[in-house]
């Protein structure tokens, strides 16, 4: 291995490990884990993510360093267009979750009432999840299945878009080689993916302390990423137009 290429690969694992903690990629992922916080599900998001962003950008590769097939840029400004609507979206969505979880705590609330008093319970957590099926009896249902292919799809829809195609395919067009080339972006993905679930690992362990130590702060600061994401995906949509 010449001196040059150890170098552009060294570059490429660089770049992804910087790239993956861009604004837009780490609010989707927040917003992806903040409407059912759980460590587990934020390590499983953060993952899957990076596994979408780098497929697309290695089938990228191999079309345009193997056929001499480029992404057209209309493409590229439809991705950008749907990365601020996707943010949007999932920063509605939390609101939404926030709303049928205020829902079922008004209920437990209700149900718990006896003439004037009003019984106060604590461990508020262990009774919405008495609502929901554990995640092993979801295991095969649908909203599981799209809950994992979900993070697949916005990391395929933020390779496409902004500056993460050209971030990653520029300097491997200095390569005469597809395999180094390809090595490259190999490379640059899997920073990509070692700096997001090192994220979402102090993301999730950030969420759990918060968790056990105020309720009351750790709801609103799924308010606040929530609300983050759409104002970043307004921001990011009149970047596009």
């Amino acid at each position: 291995m010449t001196i040059e290429l150890f170098s552009l690969l060294i570059t490429g694992l660089g770049l992804g490990l910087l790239h993956a903690l861009d604004a837009d990629h780490v609010m989707a992922v927040s917003a992806l884990s903040n409407r059912k916080p759980s460590l587990k599900r934020t390590l499983k998001f953060s993952a899957n993510w990076a596994i979408g962003h780098g497929s697309v950008l290695i089938v990228l590769g191999l079309l345009f360093f193997g056929l001499g097939i480029a992404l057209p840029e209309t493409i590229q400004k439809l991705a950008e267009s749907s990365v601020g609507v996707l943010l949007i979206a999932l920063g509605l969505a939390c609101f939404w979750q926030f709303h049928k979880e205020k829902i079922v705590l008004d209920k437990h609330t209700h149900d718990h009432t006896h003439g004037s008093i009003e019984h106060t319970h604590l461990h508020v957590t262990d009774h919405v999840k008495g609502h929901v099926k554990t995640e092993e009896q979801q295991a095969d249902s649908p909203e599981q299945v799209k809950e994992a292919h979900t993070p697949v799809m916005v990391g395929v829809l933020h390779g496409l878009a902004g500056s993460a195609p050209a971030l990653a395919i520029i300097p491997a067009m200095m390569q005469t080689s597809l395999l180094e080339s390809i090595g490259y972006l190999v490379l640059f993905s899997a920073g990509v993916l070692f700096s997001m679930v090192a994220f979402g690992l102090a993301f999730g362990l950030v969420q759990k302390k918060l968790q056990e130590k105020s309720v009351r702060i750790f709801n609103w600061s799924r308010k606040l990423i929530a609300s983050s994401a759409v104002g970043i995906g307004f921001y990011w949509l009149a970047q596009a137009v």
